[in-house]
């Protein structure tokens, strides 16, 4: 049993994610709960430093190593979440397990077997996808990995979000709009999730 939970914030590269997951837990501190922003990938890491060399181009692995290896990136820290769990802290989540199902099967691997490679990590109790375009995405940043350098795999990710998010009840919100927009759509389904009172507007 755990007193902690866990919000997953998802969806393809340059969605906004990192922004409005500091921006969930500054509120949620302000709430009076113990949060906590845990990054995937983690690149501080040997496994991490080996997905980054990939994404970069530096190694050639291929897609199962790939995604092996970011599977691996969450388990070094199966420790830190249960422990961050069981003392109570709600975990926001900057990518998840669900970043490799998605990216898995957009690669043209099964669904099961991406699953099986996260099997036993603590689960999650909310997954919000920040849904843009590819176009967009790609146009927030003129540096881009093998993976967001892909037009044509991010036009199959978006479509997989929407087709998992359905299958596994994710919520996907408009990342599109105003920051302040996007964190109130958040903050919205998070309350829910924590019976939260909500500030009137």
């Amino acid at each position: 049993m755990t007193n902690g939970k866990i919000i997953v914030i998802e969806g393809m590269d340059k969605a906004g994610k990192t922004t409005q997951s500091n921006l969930l837990e500054k509120s949620l501190i302000s709430s009076g709960k113990k949060a906590i922003v845990v990054n995937f990938p983690d690149y501080s890491t040997f496994i991490g430093t080996e997905i980054k060399n990939f994404l970069d181009g530096k190694r050639t692995y291929p897609i199962q190593v790939q995604h092996m290896l970011l599977s691996a990136n969450r388990w070094e820290r199966y420790e830190q979440i249960s422990n961050l769990l069981k003392d109570g802290y709600i975990i926001i989540m900057n990518r998840y397990y669900q970043s490799n199902l998605v990216y898995g099967i957009s690669n043209g691997l099964t669904l099961e077997w991406v699953r099986n490679l996260d099997h036993g990590l603590p689960k999650e109790d909310l997954v919000l996808i920040l849904e843009v375009d590819p176009g967009i995405s790609q146009s927030r940043s003129s540096f881009r990995d093998s993976f967001e350098n892909n037009l044509y795999l991010l036009n199959k990710v978006l479509t997989n979000y929407r087709i998992l998010a359905e299958q596994f009840g994710w919520i996907i919100i408009d990342g599109t709009q105003q920051i302040e927009l996007v964190h109130k759509a958040i903050m919205n389904e998070v309350s829910k999730l924590l019976k939260l009172d909500l500030p009137k507007q």
